[in-house]
This record gives C-alpha cells, structure tokens and sequence, in this order.
C-alpha cells in the first residue's frame, strides 16, 4: 500500500495547482489557514509540498491535528487541507520550584484572535526574584503580509541576588537588591520568506532603586564585618534605560508535537543610550545556534550554544548563568559581562494517556562566564570599586574579580527529567529536572509549570 501512495503521489509531481480547499476550520479564517499553509492556485505540486504545508500548520501551533493530501481537479490537482483547531485560549497557570527560587503565576493567552492568528498575553506572577505583571499583543502578519508588529507593557519588581564567584555551594547571596522596572517595548519585523527574521525594537524603562541588603562586607583590616557606610556601598542608582535593539534570526525548526527538528541561528545588538532616551550608556551583543534531531520518529536530540558580550552593563542586564540554564547551581548564581553557554538534551517517550505524553530526558549544561572589566582606581571607604558616572554601579573585589579563570568561570552539569507534554493546548509543558554541578558535587532540583 505504501508503494501504491508513493507511486501515485509521483503522478502528480510538476502537476498545476488547480484547488486549494480548507476543512475543518472552526476557530480559523480560511484565508488565515491558506496563508500559512503558503500555497496559491496556480503553483506547481513538487515532491516536497505536501510535506511542507503540514509542517508549516503544525509549527505555528494553532491546530492539534494537520492532514494534507492531493486529488485530481479539472486541469490539475487539488489540495486538501483538513485542521483540527487547538482550544484558542486559556488560563495557563506557571511557576517554578527551586532551592533559591520560587514563583507562581497566571497567565491569560489568546492564539488565535479574531481567527486570524493574532496573539494575546495577559498575566502576572509572584516569585522571589522576578514579580510581575505584564500585557503582549501581536499581529505575525500585518494585512497578510511578511511584516510583524508586536507590543509589550511590564511592571516588575526584581531583587536581584549577587554570590561569591570562589564560593560554589553558597546558602545565602552577599548581596540583594532591589529594584522596581517599568517598561514599554514595541517592535517590528519582517519575515522574510518565513524563514528569516530581521527586527528592530525600542524599549523603555523607568528603574527605582529601592534597597540593597548585604549579609557580609569587608572591614578595613580585610575581614568580614557588617556594613557601615550604607552611602558607599549602594549598588546603583535609578533613572531611565533607552534602549534600541537590531535583531536577526534564520529558524529553520520545525515542531511536531514535543519533537522539535531542524536548526536555528540568530543574534541580537542592544544599545542603551540617551539617544534613545536613557540615562545610562552600554552595549550588549548576543548570538545563538540551536539544532535538533529527530531520532526513531518520537526521539529528540538537541543542543544549543551562545555567546553574549557586553560593556557598562547595568546590574539588571547582567548575563547570568545558573537556575533553567545551568540546571546543577542556584539561579542567577553566576554573573558577568561576558558569557558562552551550551546544552545538550535527549528526550525519548515514556507512555501516552489519551493527549498527554510523557517523556524523559537526559542533558548536559555548560556555562563560562567571567566579567572582562571592572571599574579602576582604589576602594571606596566601604571597600567598593565604584563607576564613576552612568549608573554609579558598585562592585566588591572579595566576592567578584576581573578577567577570565578557567578554573573559577567553567561550570558544567549533568541530569536528567521529565516532561509532561499536553498536545491540547498551546502551551503544552510541565517539567522536573535533577541536575548535579559537576565542579559544586551538589545535587539540586528544578519544577517548571507552564512556559
């Protein structure tokens, strides 16, 4: 039978395109399922359209179910194109679970608005670094076409916690601070021809300096004493951060389900300036390659590595590195101005109940991460190397250090996990990791709910 299809399926190759119709749409125009299916009455059936159109539908993650086939029509060939429409919306309930970090939220999401494909976020979350609220809309194809726009409005209060980079099993930071961050980001881009994106946005945030708790300071005779000149050591200063940013990306990925296949390469370019209306001036550039394999039809394997490099960053833009990235270490245990990364994941099917899959993974993290300079000159009376203008960013030479070590900026962790994956519904994980810090020999654990 399965030559049979294959042989008649041959028969139509180089035939025109005479029909394109659409089943099974309730909650999708027909003319939003003809544009991302990407075929037109008048194109040539080649050996791969079929295949193409239903990975096309089954990536934007619109439909639980995609079948597409041919049949003769008139002069040519009609192509069927029969969806199952996912559950448009939904209250999706987040959070996460770890030895530093707890949070819960809720987020509202529309996918499909209008039935056009239009995207809706509504949402909010408390959690020990990172509480917010925040409200995203975007249109993937403005009038049909492959122009983009997109908007996002944030509040947030972050406690941001600093570490000692010699101290890898640390139970308490040397110090947090607190921050208050109101945003605006708009953005547009272009999809060229689907698979490359370029993309310019502006984003806009208010930051207020709240407080900074410290649990240790350096006295003068270099020991650790409690802090006594709260002036000098403040880590930094509130104010306005313009930033403007280019982005371009080449996604060739395709998503089934909970396999994901094909590569991706892309890079970002930040600048904060007053140009864009900020106080503070810095830059920040990054860069990222993911690819993945489809192994035994529901077998992934997939790995990923990046770099970013930055100057002047404000504490709130660090890089860091540990938590979801770097599964065997606290969250945010790492920081710098200067990162490369990488990961590699297996993940292979347990058993299925109806729509649920549940499948497991085995992975590997790796982090180095190291600030390239910090600011000169001598310790302040409180011990702190100081910037001398922008956000007048604090550092303390006992627990960060300039420059690159190997043995002090490598950290590398394995583990394993397991994913709940709902194929229902457009945000379809919950997942448990366990991930040992190979250079830390400490076992930690990690729950995420939702995206």
């Amino acid at each position: 039978m399965g030559m049979l299809l294959v042989a008649d399926h041959a028969l139509a190759v180089g035939e025109r395109i005479s029909d394109v119709r659409i089943m099974g749409n309730v909650r999708t125009g027909e003319d939003t399922v003809r544009s991302l299916a990407g075929i037109v009455i008048g194109d040539t059936l080649e050996t791969d359209t079929l295949a193409t159109v239903r990975e096309r539908l089954n990536t934007v993650g619109l439909f639980a179910d995609v079948n597409v086939w041919w049949e003769s029509y008139g002069d040519g060939v009609r192509v069927n194109i029969a969806v199952k429409d996912k559950f448009p919306w939904a209250p999706v309930p987040t959070g996460s679970l770890s030895k530093n970090n707890r949070s819960f939220g809720l987020l509202f999401v529309h996918g499909n608005l209008f039935g056009r494909g239009k995207q809706m976020l509504i949402g909010g979350k408390i959690a020990n670094v990172d509480s917010g609220v925040i409200l995203a809309y975007r249109d993937p194809a403005l009038f049909a076409s492959w122009v983009y726009w997109e908007m996002k409005v944030i509040a947030q209060r972050l406690i941001i916690p600093e570490y000692s980079i010699y101290d890898l099993t640390p139970s308490s930071p040397w110090r947090q601070t607190t921050l208050d961050a109101y945003g605006i980001e708009p953005a547009v881009g272009i999809a060229w021809f689907r698979r490359v994106r370029t993309q310019v946005s502006w984003r806009l945030d208010k930051i207020v300096y709240q407080a900074d708790k410290l649990q240790i300071s350096p006295s003068a005779d270099g020991n650790l004493a409690p802090p006594t000149d709260p002036d000098n050591q403040a880590t930094t200063r509130g104010g306005l951060m313009g930033i403007g940013r280019a982005a371009l990306a080449f996604d060739w990925r395709a998503r089934e389900f909970a396999v994901m296949r094909g590569s991706a390469l892309g890079g970002n370019l930040d600048f904060g300036s007053p140009a864009f209306g900020g106080d503070f001036r810095f830059w920040r550039a990054s860069a990222f390659w993911e690819q993945g394999y489809r192994i035994f039809r529901r077998h992934n394997f997939i790995y990923s590595f990046g770099g970013t490099a930055g100057h002047n960053l404000p504490i709130w833009w660090d890089t860091v590195a540990g938590g979801p990235g770097l599964r065997g270490y606290l969250g945010q245990q790492f920081r710098g101005d200067t990162q490369l990364s990488g990961k590699a994941e297996y993940h292979f099917p347990l058993f299925s109940v109806g729509s649920l899959d549940i499948r497991a993974l085995g992975f590997y993290d790796f982090s180095a991460i190291w600030f390239r300079s910090l600011p000169g000159g001598d310790p302040n009376a409180a011990g702190y190397l100081a910037r001398p203008d922008g956000d007048f960013r604090t550092f303390n030479p006992m627990f960060q250090a300039q420059g690159f070590d190997a043995k002090r900026d490598v950290h590398n962790d394995v583990g394993g996990g397991i994913r709940f994956f709902l194929r229902s519904v457009a945000v379809p994980l919950v997942g448990f990791d366990v991930g040992y810090g190979l250079e830390s020999h400490r076992v930690l654990y990690l729950l995420i709910v939702g995206a």
